[in-house]
């Protein structure tokens, strides 16, 4: 098999009826190349998530970076089209049918494209994690460049004015301007499931195994005399954190993505994302012009900022009583620990909770000065690895507010580290 037969049947190993000898084609491949195995890693992850759960995640992903506020049923998109995947262990696949024929023939038109350029624009703002939604948002733009040479991979993910992930083939380096500074390896996952607008054939294949395996969609294809719109609704749970802070779960909503195609070429060209709430429909998204083998300079793509970066896979070893008292804690316990800390100044009560923040940890102390918190309530949802903690801050003026920080224990020494909310 080669990579373009990969990307086609990868889906295939999460169907529980696959064949010994398609199962072994692809493990082979994927042990020998490293993009298909992230590829599929990718996937995997999405698979996991969406499958009902039936305990809490303890899976060993990675940690990662975000400031969550109230995320919605676009995170969802954002993993790749999976409206319906709910039921995908458990609904036989359909028959083969026109508008899977042409998902499939989008897939092969992009497979060997060799560099993309796109914008997309989200209601978001521009310094928070790329995989952050609101529809009370205004739209900010976000410049996406990739490019593909011999066996590397190189990209730029721009937000305007705001947070910007570059990979330069080895390493990923994400910074907010005059705040935040990080490098990991390849597999860091700074750009979360947004990484997947990045790569049309990670949409188009997990969209056609959405349609396929789920008689929840509405699909509907239109066409004019040069596109083919192809357009997929379903109902999706709307992450909304202050109703599960409130109720202690999340309602669903309708989501309604429309793509189209240029019908000479079945190249992926334009995407809208609409959520529907309380009758209430929203634009949320859209990609505007994707642009196939366009010239692009490696220099261009991989420019940084003169700073001082912070590895993300240094993370500050723990031993002895410190190590179990930590392993130890609750969410509510840890949580409680890390603001005082902040509120004190003192990062040595918390330094292994703040690896992702020690950059900005003198902003975080002047934020918080003078400040008091209490209240804490934690609240898990299966959508997340990690754990929201709800508490109260109060003012030096003496005003209060709810807030809330996401923390997360999936790592290896199984300590509460700050994930994001601050």
């Amino acid at each position: 098999m080669n990579c373009n037969d990969i990307k086609e049947k990868v889906a295939d190993l999460f169907d529980k009826t696959i064949d010994m000898q398609t199962q072994a084609q692809l493990d082979e491949h994927m042990a020998n190349c490293h993009e298909c195995k992230a590829y599929y890693d990718e996937l995997r992850e999405t698979f996991n998530m969406l499958q009902p759960q039936e305990t809490a995640n303890t899976s060993k992903a990675k940690a990662t970076h975000r400031l969550w506020r109230y995320a919605t049923a676009a995170a969802i998109f954002l993993l790749g089209f999976v409206i319906g995947w709910n039921h995908l262990f458990s609904t036989p696949a359909a028959a083969e049918d026109a508008r899977l024929s042409f998902l499939q023939q989008g897939i092969r038109s992009v497979q060997n494209v060799g560099s993309f350029q796109m914008e997309v624009y989200a209601r978001t703002t521009p310094q928070d994690n790329f995989a952050y939604f609101d529809p009370a948002m205004p739209f900010v733009k976000t410049d996406i460049q990739l490019l593909r040479q011999n066996d590397s991979l190189f990209y730029r993910v721009e937000k305007a004015n705001g947070r910007t992930v570059v990979s330069d083939g080895c390493e990923q380096f994400m910074w907010i301007p005059n705040a935040l500074y990080l490098k990991g390896s390849r597999e860091a996952n700074f750009l979360e499931r947004f990484a997947n607008l990045m790569f049309p054939e990670r949409l188009l294949t997990m969209q056609k195994s959405a349609i396929a395996l789920s008689k929840e969609n509405k699909v509907t294809q239109t066409e004019t005399d040069t596109t083919v719109v192809l357009t997929v609704e379903g109902t999706e749970k709307y992450n909304d954190l202050q109703q599960l802070f409130e109720t202690g779960k999340m309602d669903a909503c309708r989501v309604l993505v429309e793509n189209t195609f240029t019908k000479n070429d079945g190249l992926l060209r334009f995407v809208k994302l609409w959520v529907i709430k309380d009758g209430k429909k929203t634009l949320l998204l859209h990609i505007d012009n994707i642009r196939y083998n366009v010239m692009l300079c490696k220099a261009d793509i991989t420019r940084l900022p003169a700073a001082e970066w912070t590895d993300v896979a240094q993370q500050q070893p723990t031993s002895g009583n410190r190590l179990e008292q930590l392993q130890n804690e609750t969410a509510q316990q840890a949580a409680e620990r890390i603001l005082n800390a902040i509120i004190a100044g003192d990062e040595s009560q918390a330094a292994e909770a703040l690896i992702y923040h020690k950059s900005v940890f003198p902003q975080l102390v002047k934020k918080l000065k003078g400040c008091k918190v209490s209240a804490f309530e934690a609240r898990k949802d299966a959508s997340y690895a990690g754990v929201y903690v709800l508490y109260t801050l109060t003012t030096p003026e003496g005003k209060q507010e709810k807030r809330h920080i996401a923390l997360r224990n999936d790592n290896e020494q199984n300590v509460w580290i700050l994930d994001g909310g601050l």
